[in-house]
């Protein structure tokens, strides 16, 4: 067989996948699994793995799952009865995410059939991203009030191929920006480290465009950030640290940065 990388085989596989409340995942033959202090796991294919398949079953999973916690999310941050369409509206696409996962995690997937599989991901996404885009110019133009940043609304997975660094340096950037917002104003220790991270991965993003940046420096930087989530994380579930982060909200956060130091290792990154 021709030798691709791997994001070559997600992206020749119609997986638009790459570039933007928990179930644990069943596991997958020859897959790995990062566990966190909360659930779920980050299933993740065999380091060594070239087979298309095996990717793609584990990129369904992790995206269907994420979007159904961001739909998840939505609905919990618009209450009350002047937000009941858009509320029901994001249910839903929870529910048809939620439904996906369980195919993604049943569905046993070989060269014949993940490519269509694939596509139906996407096909599902596209939907759910153009109703973020919906609520995004609705709330800034004062047609509806929620409990949803902008920031958060606006975040998407990218139907078009993006680079490793600028698509999860931007989204790195972005979720250490909302976790200093959502920290308790007494926990000014953690919102500066938190602008901090922000800071540094916006620094990636842009510096990237100028010239390729060293694989080791993002590394370092998305190690040092994932250990700043797994203490919140503790901290937040343990009820030591003050926020309105939900616990489930702080695993999702972390399991993004597992995922985005796991592309670096495959791309050639870590060093």
């Amino acid at each position: 067989m021709s030798m691709f990388s791997r994001r070559e085989m997600m992206k020749f596989g119609g997986m638009g996948l790459i570039g933007v409340w928990g179930q644990n995942l069943s596991a997958t033959p020859g897959s790995r699994s990062q566990a966190g202090p909360s659930n779920p796991v980050l299933l993740l294919p065999p380091a060594d793995s070239t087979d298309p398949a095996v990717h793609s079953k584990t990129e369904n999973m992790f995206w269907a799952e994420v979007m159904m916690e961001h739909a998840s999310f939505f609905a919990t941050l618009m209450p009350g009865p002047l937000l009941a369409t858009e509320r029901a509206q994001a249910e839903s696409f929870q529910r048809s995410f939620q439904d996906h996962l369980g195919r993604a995690k049943t569905t046993t997937l070989d060269r014949n059939n993940y490519a269509a599989f694939n596509r139906s991901t996407v096909e599902l996404m596209k939907p759910f991203i153009e109703y973020k885009q919906r609520m995004l110019e609705a709330q800034n133009s004062g047609r509806i009030r929620t409990l949803v940043f902008s920031l958060f609304f606006g975040g998407d997975v990218s139907i078009s191929y993006g680079e490793v660094v600028d698509f999860w340096s931007a989204i790195m950037s972005d979720h250490s920006e909302l976790i200093a917002h959502l920290l308790d104003p007494q926990e000014q220790e953690l919102i500066s480290q938190a602008l901090d991270a922000s800071a540094v991965f916006q620094g990636f993003k842009l510096g990237n465009h100028a010239r390729p940046l060293p694989g080791g420096e993002i590394f370092l930087a998305t190690e040092e950030l994932i250990d700043f989530e797994t203490v919140l994380e503790e901290g937040i579930g343990a009820g030591k640290i003050k926020s309105v982060i939900h616990p489930i909200l702080a695993a999702h956060i972390r399991r993004e940065s597992l995922k985005f130091i796991d592309e670096l290792k495959r791309t050639g990154n870590k060093t």
